[in-house]
């Protein structure tokens, strides 16, 4: 198997597997207020990743890594990645907590009023958020945002391995 498929396989896995542990842990259902910056941390499956994925192909190519091919790695895993960790979303959203979005955008509104948001701020928020926390508009959005993560994980990786090689 190509290696940024593997990579890009075990990447949307990971992030798969985070959503699930949040779904378990009730930061979905019953603990949104850890639940609104849990999935933050989930950034650490790309960097974990990417990294590996990128000093495999360093070793690969004794010890030098050039930025197109690190570049072409990591975009590589992103898009692979993120078409995975979407379809999950898809299934996520669909069949196994359909709620949580009602839940967690509810729980905002309620965040705003107690916060002293005027009817107008909650209705803009409301409407903003039908529009997006649908099934499709957060498989786009995971898609994106994934496939972006990825590339910046991957530039901030390579610069990062580009210094410590130069040290040696």
């Amino acid at each position: 198997m190509n290696p940024e498929y593997r990579y890009g396989f075990l990447c949307g896995a990971g992030l798969s597997a985070w959503v699930l542990i949040e779904f378990a842990l009730g930061f979905h259902t019953t603990s949104l207020e850890i639940g609104q910056y849990s999935g933050y941390f989930s950034i650490i499956v790309p960097i974990v990743v990417i990294f590996t994925a990128l000093r495999e192909q360093q070793s690969r190519s004794n010890g030098f890594l050039s930025v197109k091919a690190g570049i072409n790695t990591g975009f590589q895993i992103a898009i692979f990645s993120a078409a995975i960790f979407s379809l999950f979303l898809f299934v996520y959203n669909t069949y196994i907590n359909p709620d949580w979005i009602i839940s967690m955008v509810e729980w905002q509104r309620k965040k705003l009023i107690l916060g002293g948001a005027s009817d107008d701020e909650i209705g803009r928020f409301m409407q903003q958020n039908r529009r997006m926390n649908n099934t499709v508009g957060q498989g786009v959005m995971s898609f994106i945002s994934s496939t972006g993560i990825g590339v910046l994980v991957t530039l901030v990786e390579i610069l990062f391995i580009k210094m410590v090689s130069k040290k040696r």
